[in-house]
This record gives C-alpha cells, sequence and structure tokens, in this order.
C-alpha cells in the first residue's frame, strides 16, 4: 500500500508523532524537485485553453512560471542553510500559480473588454451625434431662410393691416348700429336655448332610464324570446319598434325578420347597448312617436 503525504504544513509532522509506524515500519520514497523542463511543460499544458497572440507568448509565460517557481526552491535551500528550518514548495503551489494566473489573466480580460465596449458605444454615440449636429445644421439654414421670406411677408401684411383698419374702424360705427339689433335676436336665441335645455333635462332621466332597461338584458331572455312562434301583438310592436330604431327598417316588420335581428344574441345584446341615441335620423324619430301613442307600447302590457 503506498502512502503520500505533503510536507507542507503540520498535518505529516503531527500524524508521525501519533503514529509512529508511518516512520519504523514503512520506507520512504521522498519525490525530488521537478526540473523546469517538467514545470515548463505542464503550465504549457493549462495554458492551452487560454487563447495567446502567438505560442512563442504562451511558452515565454510557461517559461517565467517555472523560473518563479524555481527561484523560491532555491530561496528555501538558502533559508535552511541561515535558519536551519525547512520551508516547503510542492507541486501543487506551481499548479495554485497556473490557477490564479489564468484567474487574474480572464479577470484583466474581461475588464479590457469591457472598457472597448464602453468606448465603442461612446464613439459611435459621439458619430451619431456629429450626424444630428450636421443635419440640424442644414435645417436651420433652410429655417433662417424661410423666417427671411416671412419678415418679408410680414411687412407686407402689416401694410394691409394698417389699411384694413382704418376700413375697419369706419365700418366699426356701422357695426354699433346693428349691434343693439344682435343683441335683441340673441335675448330670443338665449330664450330658444333655455327651451331646449329644460327639455333635454326632462330626457336625460328617460335616456338613463332607457339604458338600465337595455342593461337588464341577458342572453337567456334573447334566447327566449326568439323561441316564440307567435308572439302577442304588444311583442311585435315592440320588435317593431326595434327594428325602426337598431336596424332604420321601413317595411319589413315581420316576426321573422325580427328573429333574424336577434339571430346572434351576443352581438345583438352589445348592438342594443352602443347604441347611437345621439343621432336618430328623423323619420326614425316620427316613425317612434306613432309607436310610442298606441296604449299597448307599455311595460304592464309586456
Amino acid at each position: 500500500m503506498d502512502l503520500c503525504f505533503s510536507p507542507v504544513g503540520d498535518a505529516f509532522r503531527i500524524r508521525a508523532r501519533m503514529f509512529s509506524g508511518i516512520i519504523n515500519s514503512t520506507t520512504m520514497d521522498y519525490h525530488h524537485a521537478w526540473p523546469a523542463e517538467a514545470l515548463i511543460g505542464v503550465a504549457d499544458r493549462f495554458l492551452e485553453e487560454i487563447e495567446f497572440d502567438t505560442p512563442e507568448l504562451r511558452n515565454t509565460i510557461s517559461t517565467h512560471m517555472a523560473f518563479c517557481h524555481v527561484s523560491i526552491d532555491e530561496a528555501n535551500t538558502r533559508f535552511l542553510a541561515a535558519e536551519r528550518r525547512n520551508n516547503y514548495v510542492t507541486p501543487t503551489s506551481f499548479l495554485g500559480l497556473i490557477k490564479f494566473y489564468k484567474k487574474l489573466l480572464g479577470e484583466k480580460r474581461g475588464k479590457i473588454v469591457d472598457q472597448i465596449n464602453r468606448l465603442t458605444i461612446g464613439l459611435q454615440t459621439m458619430d451619431d451625434t456629429n450626424k444630428v449636429v450636421a443635419d440640424l445644421s442644414i435645417e436651420l439654414d433652410e429655417t433662417m431662410k424661410i423666417v427671411e421670406m416671412e419678415v418679408e411677408a410680414t411687412g407686407k401684411l402689416i401694410a394691409v393691416v394698417d389699411a384694413e383698419a382704418e376700413e375697419a374702424a369706419k365700418e366699426e360705427a356701422v357695426a354699433k348700429v346693428q349691434e343693439d339689433a344682435t343683441n335683441e335676436e340673441a335675448a330670443k336665441a338665449q330664450g330658444v336655448m333655455d327651451n331646449a335645455t329644460k327639455a333635454l333635462e326632462t330626457a336625460i332621466p328617460l335616456i338613463k332610464e332607457a339604458e338600465e332597461a337595455v342593461n337588464c338584458l341577458n342572453k337567456p331572455a334573447i334566447d327566449e324570446l326568439k323561441s316564440f312562434g307567435s308572439p302577442s301583438s304588444a311583442v311585435l310592436l315592440v320588435v317593431k319598434a326595434i327594428l325602426i330604431l337598431y336596424k332604420q327598417e321601413k317595411k319589413n316588420f315581420a316576426w321573422d325578420n325580427g328573429k333574424k335581428m336577434m339571430k346572434d344574441p351576443n352581438a345583438f345584446l352589445i348592438g342594443l347597448k352602443s347604441f347611437n341615441k345621439e343621432d336618430i335620423p328623423d323619420w326614425v324619430v316620427k316613425e317612434m312617436d306613432t309607436i310610442l301613442l298606441d296604449p299597448t307600447y307599455n311595460f304592464a302590457s309586456m
């Protein structure tokens, strides 16, 4: 059975003291330091995954790593002679050096790439800005030409305005005479407007009542209405009113035409709820006035 211990640290010394058989009952083989050529080969192998500008650069770095490791061994020899104490550097230390170099190189390269990207974006932004400034300069020149033309046209317009102002002063006297007559007509118009406002205030509750009546409708109710084979005259009168208002039908008020109108209950309900009550043709209003006079056209009859 083979056991391998590293001389670095206190672990080997403590184990040897606790288990003396490790020393007394074993044959020890000491691993000598790696030669510089072996260290260079190992470094080359681990640095293969890194992209360098030239293979010579990779070899130079590997050689320098080997030199650093060997120089520490030499320093350890001088340290032992001077202090009579051992300081060990193992192959693991060399591998740690390679790992640290790869990590540090990756971080430095990442920072450089970030700086390149930032610089590229900055240069692109400056280029775009220069293009925008150049375009704005051309646009400004064109605008200044237009401004000069407008200034000239404004001067001519001022002259015309001055002449028209003089003429307007003469017409103002005539307009003053007409003002009283206009005020009288305005008073009459205001009276008509007040009457219309009162009529509108009366109509608004009716409109809201009609909207609430439409909102209470649902698909099952429409399906039930469509299922009637021969509805009452009051129902037919309501369907006729809807045909006139919703479809603006002028002639065909038959029950079959009414069921056709309600063929798609969902679309029919959406159409009723979005009905444009602000723009009803005059002939429709007259037809509805006739229907409203019918004594059966009321909630109780329905």
